[in-house]
């Protein structure tokens, strides 16, 4: 009797679901013919994967919301997108001026005018030297140093930029090389590496259509609970430790790591982990990701020296709030370590010797390196560097940081040829393409 039951619930169980697929199917092609409730797109750029802003064909105003503040803050992009007063055609056409491309992620985006962000003092301060100078920006946030090179390349061709001012925030950059999600990214092949297309999650594929309705639906609802996104992240940490001989526990553990790291005393609950500690556990927990991201820098400052062998090339390495230092530290952040297998000093060593990794890439590459660690931490001022909200800089900060951008490029206005720093140690091997 209770097989021949189990094997009645298991009939209408079949029923059931065969007719409510069926309806969802029927109700799916009614749509299509009557043409109601089409999927709207959100299209990823092929390129870069997402962009700061699209070209519009005249200069425009942008704003944001400095959330530590409330302030509204209002800025000027050109024709193409870009962060400059100067127009499109401006850049194109003016040989007198000494051109310089900016990119790099939220730290480089900030919300502040275009004069008090560090491209904005690096503008001005050369400037005023004798050497008259246009910046323009192309940052964005969540940006991998790959995605910030390939969203300006573009305009570095088009503008005939003289120097290329790579932000490489040390606070997360180096895992933002490793992920694949939406960004275009770096893939081993043979001897070297090629950049493979961005892995489309919460993007739509540039060109796709889809037809269905009922798909479309359930995308939306995955999307808005955030479960899709939860299903991707799993899949994608699975697949790194597979490849250094872990297993889900591993992943189970670091994503435990993630919810821990949130606290609700700062404005945005998940500003240490983004800011600095994602990064911290991620290599604390798949240690073997560290030397990974190493390799794919160097792949990158290769491929840019390659791409442009005479242009003057800058790494600006900005460090996070946790390798400053600056006394005292907010007890808010050290208490969310309480909860954590890592601990603040361990930070701080961490990326101190991954800042200076990135000195060393730099001069084998033929890179000029900016260290704003030292001025950074030598300010005597009363003010806030980064804000409390969310962790990026301040203008106060930025000043600091353009002056330094300044004086590491400046001796290289006034010498003979201005990419002498192409000479300095570049070094030629590997190779990377486009795949």
């Amino acid at each position: 009797m209770r097989a021949n039951r189990l094997k009645s619930l298991t009939g209408k169980g079949v029923l059931y679901a065969a007719i409510v697929l069926g309806t969802l199917v029927l109700a799916d092609l009614v749509m299509n013919l009557l043409g109601v409730f089409p999927p709207t797109y959100d299209y990823g750029d092929p390129v870069a994967g997402w962009v700061a802003a699209r070209p519009t064909g005249h200069m425009h105003d942008s704003e944001c919301t400095e959330y530590s503040t409330g302030e509204r803050v209002a800025y000027t992009r050109n024709e193409d997108g870009a962060r400059t007063s100067v127009s499109s055609r401006r850049l194109q056409q003016d040989s007198r001026v000494f051109k310089i491309a900016v990119s790099g992620d939220s730290q480089t985006l900030l919300c502040a005018p275009n004069e008090l962000t560090h491209f904005g003092v690096l503008e001005h301060e050369l400037s005023s030297a004798g050497r008259e100078t246009l910046a323009f920006d192309y940052g964005a946030g969540k940006y991998s140093p790959l995605q910030a090179y390939l969203a300006v390349r573009r305009l570095i061709l088009a503008y005939s930029a003289d120097a290329f001012v790579l932000n490489f925030y040390t606070g997360n950059d180096l895992y933002d090389m490793l992920r694949v999600d939406d960004r275009p990214h770096f893939v081993r092949e043979g001897a070297g590496y090629v950049i493979a297309d961005p892995i489309w999650y919460q993007q739509d594929p540039p060109g796709v259509v889809r037809r269905s309705r009922i798909l479309y639906a359930f995308r939306a609802i995955g999307n808005r609970t955030g479960l899709r996104n939860v299903l991707v992240r799993l899949r994608y940490l699975h697949a790194i430790a597979a490849e250094q001989g872990k297993g889900l526990l591993s992943v189970a553990e670091y994503m435990n790591d993630l919810r821990k790291s949130a606290s609700s005393e700062v404005g945005y609950p998940a500003a240490f982990a983004a800011q600095m500690l994602n990064q911290q556990l991620f290599f604390h927990r798949f240690p073997g990701s560290r030397e990974e991201t190493i390799r794919r820098v160097r792949a990158l400052l290769e491929l840019v020296r390659r791409e442009h062998p005479k242009m003057l090339l800058v790494l600006s390495a900005l460090p996070s709030y946790q390798l400053v230092q600056r006394q005292p530290v907010d007890a808010s952040f050290l208490r969310v370590f309480e909860r954590l297998p890592i601990t603040y000093a361990g930070g701080v060593s961490e990326e101190g010797a991954l800042y200076d990794t990135l000195r060393t890439l730099a001069a084998e590459t033929g890179w000029i390196f900016v260290d704003n660690l030292r001025p950074l931490r030598e300010y005597a001022g009363g003010q806030r560097l980064y804000n409390d909200f969310d962790y990026h800089f301040l203008p106060v900060a930025s000043a600091i940081i353009g002056h330094a951008q300044a004086q590491a490029i400046a001796p290289y206005l006034r010498a003979p040829g201005v990419a002498s720093s192409a000479d300095a140690g570049a070094n030629r091997s590997g190779r990377v393409e486009r795949r």
